[in-house]
């Protein structure tokens, strides 16, 4: 796909990033000459009706997205929606997103561990993932769960003019949720969650539906590893992982982790990482709001500071 033109529109350039059920890659828009990230769902081998009530799927979850990021700035913003035929004949649905020029918090947290990261504070991390916590309390106030919530789905952007961290919000599932609605079979598993970051009802149904506290478990580990510079949940493999995170006497919280946070933060986060769904605060509002809470601030004030996520750990 590298130098073909999509739809006559968008100039493909290079693949930045590929998960089990989609491609990304940097395109530029040649009538307007702006760069912006074309998602190709990987969903070749389809019916016609398949096709049909696959599209239609997507382009409904693009308009959601649009009306999202249209609300909620820390939201990526879609552009447009389609679908294309390859050389091989592989017909593509695609969803073109606005371009952000960042490193995703994944990227910097891995740096920052290799270096020697000196642990966040609560108030660092309020000032980080606050526009992460309104993004999605704006989706779960709609119904919307986002079911992949990881740092390689958070975007770190260049601090505002103010001083104040910017980040942004990235894929909704939109792929996978597409498909379940659309009932249909691709010739590729489709996965609508990342294992390090799963909750026990992504990894086994018989914990209770996926909701608002899945999100809100998600975003407790990138709290927590944040606080403690080391991984929630580690390992290789799907069953390793499954383990962790359903063993409700393995909690990943910072004191498991070694990291004395005070009791009532430790409380808050242990919370959101219970294993019984209906023990977890509720929606990424609560959650967010009872962390600001043990911070000692809210959200909306949270000061502006740089995140070190790469300093050197202190003596």
């Amino acid at each position: 796909m590298i130098g073909t033109r999509i739809d006559g529109k968008y100039l493909v350039e290079r693949c930045v990033d590929e998960t089990a059920s989609s491609i990304v890659f940097r395109a530029t828009h040649v009538l307007w000459q702006r760069p912006v990230a074309l998602k190709v769902l990987k969903a070749a081998d389809l019916s016609r009706e398949a096709r049909t009530e696959l599209l239609a799927a997507f382009v409904r979850e693009g308009a959601l997205l649009a009306e999202l990021s249209e609300s909620c700035a820390a939201i990526c913003q879609a552009r447009d929606v389609g679908a294309f035929t390859t050389f091989d004949g592989d017909w593509l649905p695609y969803t073109v997103l606005e371009w952000l020029d960042g490193q995703p918090l994944e990227a910097l947290l891995t740096q920052g561990r290799a270096e020697g990261v000196r642990l966040c504070s609560i108030t660092e991390v309020l000032a980080l993932l606050t526009p992460v916590a309104d993004a999605l309390a704006l989706a779960h106030a709609h119904g919307i769960t986002h079911c992949d919530v990881k740092p390689g789905n958070v975007m770190v952007l260049e601090p505002s003019s103010d001083g104040r961290p910017r980040c942004k919000l990235l894929d909704f599932g939109t792929a996978d949720t597409c498909a379940r609605k659309a009932r249909v079979r691709t010739s590729v598993q489709l996965r609508s969650f990342t294992p390090a970051y799963g909750a026990p009802e992504q990894f086994d149904p018989s914990y209770g539906e996926t909701g608002p506290w899945t999100d809100v478990y998600a975003l407790a580990l990138i709290v927590v590893e944040l606080l403690t510079g080391r991984e929630a949940l580690s390992g290789s493999t799907m069953e390793g992982l499954a383990a962790q995170a359903c063993d409700p006497l393995r909690r990943p919280t910072p004191q498991a982790l070694g990291i004395d946070v005070g009791d009532h933060l430790e409380r808050i986060l242990r919370r959101a990482l219970d294993v019984d769904i209906r023990k977890r605060q509720p929606s990424a509002r609560v959650f967010w709001d009872a962390l600001a809470h043990a911070g000692g601030t809210s959200p909306e004030t949270a000061p502006n500071i740089p995140i070190p996520l790469c300093r050197r750990r202190a003596a």
